[in-house]
């Protein structure tokens, strides 16, 4: 329900302009069926325009219905869901623990086959004519990086030096989509809390808390939430992981450059057809 919100408010201008149009062409049947029934001599005449002028009168109500709940879904139930997102409760981040030396099998476009691990082997189960028998086919996959798909031009960011507030995924230029675990650290002298914050397109590029504060630090290397990312817009976005003390001052932060993208559609299944 939430994606199809979220598609609307996309491509509401469209929607919009589209409406815009066959208002108008139904506004001139209506004109005309009135002015045919006012200018009709016999029952015939008559009942054909006034059967006209009811289409029309049903087909403009239903077109202003049409816009509204358009507007009703692209600037308020979008933004409110958006919202709920930003403001939500969040689960405690202490659930699962992850090492400093984990990978996540994220793939990678690209994979050549070269490699042992890049190469997934799919025997056909059907014979062939003549002498060569089986066939046994080669497919390339794509190849698994420590942290997911990663775009060069991404510096590292300056303000991620310090251990009290560090961020192992994401990193910087990684494309991500749906949700994403963050894995860091947030630990400081006098912890109180730490929040994720999101700056882009979908928060008019400034800074935005997600699903609020966390009140247990993370130590060593771990998981330090999990957050939606299907209710923000696909673009370039700046995260950051800020920490605070009991007086309620942000006193450690790393801060890195995302990028949300709508999610791919689905690979087909490796293998192939079999030939002569």
């Amino acid at each position: 329900m939430a994606g199809l919100v979220y598609l609307i408010e996309r491509i509401a201008p469209a929607l919009f302009l589209l409406i815009a149009a066959l208002l108008l062409v139904w506004l001139r049947s209506l004109m005309l069926a009135r002015r045919r029934l006012a200018l009709a001599e016999f029952e015939l005449e008559r009942d054909m325009a006034e059967a006209q002028r009811a289409r029309a009168i049903t087909w403009t109500l239903g077109l202003v219905e049409l816009a509204l709940a358009v507007g009703a879904a692209a600037y308020i139930i979008a933004p409110t869901l958006r919202a709920d997102v930003l403001t939500g409760a969040a689960p405690d981040p202490q659930a699962a623990e992850l090492t400093a030396t984990a990978e996540f099998e994220t793939s990678t476009p690209g994979g050549d086959g070269s490699a042992g691990s890049g190469v997934m082997l799919t025997v056909t189960a059907q014979a062939l004519a003549g002498e060569q028998g089986q066939r046994l086919l080669l497919t390339p996959v794509a190849s698994p990086t420590p942290v997911g798909t990663i775009l060069p031009g991404y510096p590292t960011p300056s303000d991620c030096t310090s251990a009290d507030a560090s961020l192992l995924v994401p990193a910087p230029g990684q494309v991500v989509f749906d949700s994403l675990t963050i894995v860091g650290t947030a630990n400081i002298a006098n912890f109180a809390f730490y929040k994720f914050e999101l700056a882009g397109p979908s928060t008019g590029g400034n800074f935005a808390p997600i699903l609020g504060e966390r009140t247990s630090p993370v130590t060593e290397q771990g998981v330090l939430g999990q957050i939606p990312l299907s209710p923000f817009q696909p673009g370039d976005y700046d995260f950051r992981l800020a920490v605070f003390d009991n007086t309620g001052e942000l006193r450690a932060s790393c801060t890195v450059r995302i990028i949300i993208r709508e999610r791919p559609p689905t690979p087909t299944p490796p293998g192939g057809a079999v030939g002569p």
